[in-house]
Parts: C-alpha cells; sequence; structure tokens
C-alpha cells in the first residue's frame, strides 16, 4: 500500500485530508511541523510527501529543500492558502511535484496524488515482473493454482471490464495491479477508489464532477490510458449504483475497469442488495480468488515465494510446522499467512522454521474442526463452484453434482 506523510500545523486539515485519501487506498501519517517531519522521513519511507507551506519555526519552502537535499528522488506536494507566484515559483525552484491552492477541491487534489504515485513507481526500477508481484497466489502446483494463473493470464489480455472476488484478505487488490502491470493499459496509472468506509456524498464526488451524476471527476479522468479499480464495489450504495454503472460503460476505450469485491454480488443481486444493471456490466469477466484454506497443497509454494520476494530464500520449513500450517483454517486468508511467515522468520534460530517458531494459535490443535465438518465445508463449496460454472442453471448442477434439486 502506498503511504503519504501529511504535514500542516492544523489537526483539522490532518483529519480532512485523512477522510479523502485513506478511501482510496494509502496509508497516512501526519507531522504539524517541519523537524517532526524530517524526524518521521528518517524513521520511515513515504511515497509522497503532502505539506503546507506556512508553518512555524521551518516553513514548508525550507522542508521541502531539506527533504529534496536528502533525497532528490522524493516526491513533494505543496499546499498554500496563499496563491502568490513567489510560494509557487520557490516550490518549483526546490523540486516541488506540485503545487496546491487551499481551499482546493477533491478532485484536484486525487489528481495531484494519482499523477504523484504513477511518476513514483516509474522511478522505481523494477526488478521483478508483474506475475512477481502477486505470485505468492500463483504459485504452487495444485489445481487451483494452475486454474488461477490460467485465469490470470487470460484477464490480463482483456480491455473489458473485470470482477476480481474473493474473501477478505485474499489480496484481490494486489491481483488487480498485477493483472494491470500485465495488460496493454500497463503505460498508464492504475487509479483506486476504495468504497469501502466512505459515505455516499463523498463517494459520489470521487466517481463524478456534477450533482446528476453524468460527469467523470478529475479522479476518474485521470485513469485516462490505465487502469481504473474500484475496489469494494459491493459496499457502494445503491442510490449510486446504475450511474456508476453507466460511468463504467462510457469509459470503454479511455481506460479499463478492474473491481474487486469480498461478497457474492449475484447472491446480493437476487436479494436485491445490489443492482442488476451494475452487476451485468462487471460480471461477464469474473475471476474467483480461492481461499488459502483450500489450497493447503500449495502452502509450501506459497511460502518459498514469499521468502524469495522478502530475501529469504535459504528459509525452510520443518515437515512438522509444515503440516501445521498445512492444518489451519486461515480465517485471515493470505494476508495472515503471510503475517505468520513474517513472524516466524524473525524468532527462527538457523534457517529452519520449527513448531515452536509458530504463533500459539497455530499450534492449539483443539481448534481445528474434526474430520466431518471439515468434509461438509469444503463439499459446500464445492457445490457453490459448481452452481456458479453453470451460471445459475440448477438443474445442470444437480446433474454435474449427482445429487436430487432439493439439496441444492
Amino acid at each position: 500500500m502506498h503511504s503519504i506523510l501529511i504535514v500542516d500545523d492544523l489537526e483539522s486539515i490532518h483529519e480532512m485530508l485523512e477522510a479523502v485519501i485513506q478511501p482510496i487506498g494509502y496509508e497516512t501519517a501526519f507531522a504539524t511541523d517541519g523537524e517532526m517531519a524530517l524526524q518521521k522521513i528518517r524513521e520511515q519511507h513515504f511515497d509522497i510527501i503532502l505539506t503546507d507551506i506556512n508553518m512555524q519555526p521551518m516553513d514548508g519552502i525550507q522542508l521541502l529543500a531539506q527533504i529534496k537535499e536528502a533525497d532528490p528522488e522524493a516526491i513533494v506536494i505543496m499546499m498554500s492558502g496563499y496563491a502568490n507566484i513567489e510560494n509557487a515559483t520557490n516550490s518549483l525552484k526546490y523540486g516541488a511535484f506540485d503545487f496546491l491552492t487551499k481551499p482546493f477541491k477533491v478532485d484536484q487534489l486525487m489528481n495531484a496524488i494519482t499523477r504523484a504515485t504513477a511518476a513514483r513507481e516509474k522511478k522505481a526500477a523494477p526488478n521483478d515482473s508483474s506475475q512477481a508481484q502477486s505470485s505468492i497466489l500463483l504459485s504452487g502446483d495444485s489445481d487451483a493454482a494452475r486454474a488461477l494463473n490460467d485465469r490470470f493470464h487470460r484477464a490480463a489480455k482483456l480491455a473489458a471490464p473485470l470482477l476480481i472476488v474473493g474473501d477478505a484478505g485474499g489480496q484481490k487488490t494486489k491481483i488487480a495491479r498485477a493483472i494491470h502491470a500485465e495488460s496493454e493499459f500497463a503505460s498508464g496509472p492504475i487509479v483506486t477508489i476504495d468504497a469501502r468506509e466512505v459515505d455516499q456524498t463523498e463517494l459520489a464526488n470521487l466517481f463524478f464532477s456534477d450533482d446528476e451524476f453524468t460527469e467523470p471527476s478529475e479522479t476518474v479522468a485521470s485513469a485516462h490510458t490505465g487502469s481504473l479499480h474500484i475496489a469494494n464495489i459491493d459496499r457502494i450504495p445503491r442510490p449510486l449504483q446504475n450511474s456508476i454503472g453507466n460511468l463504467i460503460r462510457d469509459l470503454k476505450g479511455d481506460c479499463r475497469v478492474i473491481c474487486t469485491s469480498s461478497s457474492d454480488i449475484e447472491q446480493l443481486v437476487e436479494e436485491g442488495q445490489f443492482e442488476d444493471a451494475l452487476y451485468f456490466r462487471i460480471a461477464n469477466n469474473a475471476m474467483l480468488i480461492p481461499s488459502l484454506r483450500d489450497r493447503s497443497e500449495d502452502i509450501p509454494a506459497l511460502a518459498r515465494t514469499f521468502f524469495a520476494q522478502n530475501n529469504l530464500p535459504d528459509i525452510n520449513i520443518s515437515e512438522g510446522a509444515t503440516a501445521i500450517l498445512q492444518g489451519y483454517r486461515w480465517p485471515g486468508n493470505y494476508t495472515e499467512f503471510e503475517e505468520v511467515l513474517d513472524a516466524a522468520a524473525t524468532t527462527r534460530e538457523g534457517n529452519t522454521i520449527r513448531e515452536s517458531d509458530l504463533p500459539e494459535k497455530l499450534q492449539d490443535i483443539s481448534s481445528w474442526p474434526n474430520l466431518a465438518a471439515y468434509l461438509e465445508e469444503q463439499a459446500e463449496r464445492y457445490k457453490q463452484a459448481v452452481i456458479r460454472a453453470a451460471q445459475g442453471d440448477r438443474e445442470r448442477a444437480t446433474e454435474i453434482l449427482g445429487i436430487a434439486p432439493d439439496e441444492l
């Protein structure tokens, strides 16, 4: 996830900017003066620094000069309530990426952040391919892994809207970014709008520039020639859904739309919680991310990939620890898996992770389901997969499953 340091002596500005920036997928940190900002920059890397000019005792121009002296590649966006030529000129002189005059519109801020993010990604020297960005999910030799790889590469070749569905912690955003990087739209930016925990008014402003919800916002327009990633599309309020469906239709040829969801949207449509017009706009090309608990045989390969990505290629896992990892249910999915591996790699002795290096919650097998419960859960998941593959044709699904219709 990209990170932004906000530097302003007014806490109200921090709160306002956080409310706008976090929903589009950025982590935020705050500093109330230049010295605090420099200290945070020494302690942590930030992709973008957003700073006010009018601060004491160190003003924003002085802060900019020190930041660029320490890191000429740093991307700094300046803000000021005083729209004078001197501020703008000095900002550009010392290497600011952009200059925003307060009060600015949300679209103006989002446009600046999107362009800054694209510039940061272009400056970064990529030493791996787009597949490597998501290869912890794509690793493995199981049927699920092979099917996921096939769907990934087919999705990357498409220009039509794509829907990525999977349980929470499934790293759908990582897959979305990897698909973008391998697609014909890779030369353009990928712009994320996250519908989670954003109220309807804020979300409308992120998508539209007018009250009739017909004209795209600057945030949407900034995805031109690239990809617009709509995260958690299942969280979009119903009053906006038809308008966003029309927007997706109108973006054809301008950018690629990639949507992600942790919910079964088809079920939401059946329950009357999601507009079928928007669903059919995005569901023709759907990609299901299998949960980690359904890929236990891939866990050794997934772990090897994780360690290789984190410059720990010599680490291996004992048979006992592997058995525990494969038996655990992973309620937090791939995200929890990576956190467990990261912690175990820190506490290990030597190059081998053993049972004692794993968290207690994994070692306590009393929480594991019995065989009957496990098989029942797997059978239910298989039924749902067949129903989706049969596109809702229950007669065809029951024929494949070999069960009576009332058993569905």
